[in-house]
């Protein structure tokens, strides 16, 4: 779309087509009475006088930047009018809407600077949070592989001690043929009984059951089958009233 254009050496004249020689412009902030500076040249570099004198064709040369109050009065100061007025745009806008090219306006913006500048901060940015992950990576995987390594040597000691029960490795002799063994950690009620259920149950019987208590309360293994066993504290520990809490034993049974 087209746009007017602005004429920078107006010419006024009355209602007879009479210029207003010697006449004077006021031009002002809008809807004020403060001056506000025009040019003679575009480069807005050589200031008019405010009011601005008209020559003998009631011309003045006046480039401004945005928006005035303009005052036009007769060569003996009796006003004409008292109008607003524009440049449509201000001087800082005035090479961006002159440009000849959409590029060229953004371009004198700052647009293609500011984008660039995002796409490297962003560039920048990923960058940085992909070191950080591959650095997250790295310290979980040390971590995976540590655990890994402390699992394996916990476990392989295990083997080591099932073996030294079972006579394997130790001084123990194997058990017969028939015979196996299992082992874990028995939990008290609020009563004081425990139990603890084989997996999986030995076929027949369980011949033994070997558990591990402080001896000033613990009574013992009460009953035990194939599928598991139960045991008893003594008697209470304070006062006849069952004060122990939780307890916790330690197990090994062997059966067929």
């Amino acid at each position: 779309m087209a746009a007017p254009i602005i004429v920078p050496e107006p010419q006024f004249c009355d209602a007879n087509g009479l210029p207003f020689a010697g006449g004077t412009i006021e031009t002002y902030t809008v809807g004020t009475s403060t001056p506000k500076s025009t040019w003679t040249d575009p480069g807005l570099t050589a200031l008019n006088t405010n009011p601005i004198v008209l020559d003998s064709a009631g011309r003045c040369v006046m480039w401004g930047s945005g928006d005035y109050r303009l005052v036009l009065r007769d060569s003996v100061g009796n006003e004409i009018w008292d109008q607003p007025a524009t440049t449509i745009v201000s001087a800082a806008m005035a090479p961006v809407v002159s440009a000849p090219t959409i590029a060229d306006a953004v371009h004198q913006l700052g647009i293609d600077g500011l984008i660039a500048t995002e796409a490297a901060d962003r560039a920048a940015a990923d960058s940085a949070e992909q070191t950080a992950r591959m650095a997250a990576d790295t310290t979980l995987q040390t971590n995976i592989d540590n655990e890994v390594t402390a699992r394996t040597a916990g476990d392989a000691n295990l083997q080591t001690q099932i073996d030294a029960i079972t006579g394997a490795t130790g001084p123990v002799s194997p058990l017969p043929p028939g015979y196996s063994f299992r082992f874990g950690l028995a939990m008290s009620d609020g009563s004081g009984n425990f139990s603890a259920t084989f997996s999986p149950p030995f076929p027949t019987a369980c011949d033994t059951v070997v558990t591990t208590g402080p001896p000033n309360w613990w009574t013992g293994v009460t009953a035990q089958s194939a599928g598991g066993f139960s045991a008893k504290t003594s008697s209470p520990l304070h006062g006849g009233t069952w004060e122990g809490g939780p307890q916790a034993v330690q197990w090994i049974s062997i059966g067929h």
